[in-house]
C-alpha cells in the first residue's frame, strides 16, 4: 500500500457513515420506523493543540451547566474534522436538493450537521475510524 504524503501529514481519511432517520411510519407495534442512509464521510484529524483547547472549553461549559452552548461547541468540533461527503460507490447519495444530489460544500455540511441523527452518525464514524483498535489493525497489515 502507498500513502500520499500530504494526506498522511494531514491525516485525511474516509469512513462509512450510516444514519438512522426517523420516518412518518409506525411498525406493527407502534414504534417509529427508521430509514437508513449511507454515505462516505471525508475526515481529517484535528491538531492536538486544537483538540485540547476545544475539550477544555467544552468541559467548562458542561461544568457550568450551559447545555446549549456545549451542544453548539460540540457541533463546531465536528465541523473541524468532517470536511466532506460523497456517495457510497455504486449507490446514489441519499441527500438531495431540489431533486439533485447534494453537493459537498461547507454550507451543506453545516446543513447536514443540523440533524442530530447525522451529527451523531458522523461523530460515531469518525471515532470508530480513529480509535477502533488501530494498533491491532496496523499490525495485521
Amino acid at each position: 500500500m502507498k500513502f500520499d504524503i500530504k494526506a498522511l501529514a494531514a491525516q485525511q481519511f474516509k469512513a462509512m457513515v450510516t444514519v438512522a432517520v426517523p420516518t412518518n411510519e409506525l411498525d406493527k407495534d407502534g414504534g417509529t420506523v427508521f430509514a437508513k442512509a449511507k454515505f462516505v464521510g471525508l475526515f481529517r484529524c484535528v491538531p492536538i493543540e486544537t483538540a485540547r483547547k476545544q475539550m477544555t472549553e467544552l468541559q467548562a461549559m458542561q461544568e457550568a451547566g450551559d447545555t446549549m452552548a456545549a451542544i453548539e461547541a460540540a457541533g463546531k468540533q465536528i465541523e473541524e474534522y468532517f470536511v466532506g461527503f460523497e456517495a457510497v460507490p455504486g449507490e446514489e447519495l441519499p441527500f438531495t436538493n431540489d431533486g439533485q444530489p447534494l453537493a459537498s460544500t461547507p454550507e451543506n455540511i453545516k446543513l447536514l450537521l443540523n440533524s442530530k441523527e447525522v451529527r451523531d452518525a458522523v461523530q460515531f464514524a469518525w471515532q470508530e475510524a480513529r480509535n477502533k483498535d488501530v494498533l491491532a489493525k496496523n499490525s495485521k497489515k
